[in-house]
């Protein structure tokens, strides 16, 4: 016979996560935190890094044969 009891007892304790998981979890939460920042900082001083001068020159003219 099946005792359907002791089934029951073991599944309704939910499982839990190691706290090595856990952790590393958090660590890349975190990295991806500090990426995000560092993206968004990036942004922001793109304007001032990157300067686009456009200088027009006289392009030669073609000679005659």
């Amino acid at each position: 016979m099946v005792n359907l009891s002791d089934e029951g007892s073991e599944k309704s304790q939910p499982s839990r996560a190691s706290k090595t998981a856990v952790l590393l979890m958090a660590v890349i939460v975190v990295c991806l935190a500090m990426l995000a920042v560092f993206a968004n900082v990036q942004r922001s001083r793109r304007d001032a890094v990157e300067v686009v001068r456009v200088k027009s020159t006289a392009s030669p003219t073609p000679q005659e044969r």
